[in-house]
């Protein structure tokens, strides 16, 4: 008696099944192929366009990368103000204050001046906080110090913060001003090298600190 599976009906049924065995064998190659392909891809589009979400590389082409948006007009020029100064831009600055300190940079000193063709300390000062803040300042330093300014001490200073110095004929009042900016730097105009800007920590700074103001 023959074996089960050597009968010929067992024979033709294999022969049956045969093709579709095969079929379905291509169709997991294929899928396992895709699947190689696409994480292929996802690693080279990772090469290219950095750590994005994985939805930012569907699609992604060579001849269509990945583009970070553009910055606003404004952060670009808020940006550049920054880099002017010394400083290190960030969201939380005051644009309109950066852009327009850097704008006075390299103005000449010139005594009881006001203007950007020659300004003083407190010129530059006034000047200002007009044009950010609109707000009218004493024309001297030892009345902005005096009266505009609610005292703050220097660890507290926030952007915009005057800050104030004595100077050698000043008697240990007040004799200069500037505009704090933030990490140590300030703006002022300078008696020899006009406006520029400065580090709190410098040795003549350190010497002749005054005080730190808010106005309010």
């Amino acid at each position: 008696m023959p074996l089960p599976h050597r009968t010929p009906q067992a024979k033709a049924l294999r022969n049956r099944l045969r093709p579709v065995a095969a079929v379905r064998l291509a169709l997991l190659l294929l899928a396992a192929a895709t699947a190689s392909c696409t994480s292929q891809q996802h690693l080279r589009n990772r090469e290219r366009y950095g750590d994005l979400p994985n939805e930012a590389y569907v699609g992604a082409l060579p001849s269509h990368p990945v583009v970070p948006a553009a910055r606003p007009a404004g952060t670009k020029r808020a940006h550049a103000a920054a880099s002017a100064l010394g400083i290190q831009h960030s969201r939380h600055d005051n644009a309109k204050l950066l852009e327009e300190c850097a704008s006075w940079l390299g103005t000449p000193y010139v005594y009881g001046g006001n203007s950007r063709s020659g300004v003083d300390c407190s010129g530059l000062t006034c000047a200002i906080y007009n044009t950010v803040y609109g707000k009218k300042l004493h024309r001297r330093s030892r009345d902005q110090h005096a009266k505009d300014a609610q005292p703050r001490q220097r660890r507290s200073l926030r952007q915009g913060d005057l800050v104030f110095f004595t100077s050698p004929r000043s008697g240990g009042q007040c004799g200069h001003v500037g505009i704090y900016l933030k990490d140590g730097k300030f703006i002022h105009a300078s008696s020899s090298r006009g406006v520029v800007v400065d580090h709190l920590d410098q040795r003549y700074w350190q010497q002749h600190w005054l005080g730190g103001g808010s106005v309010p």
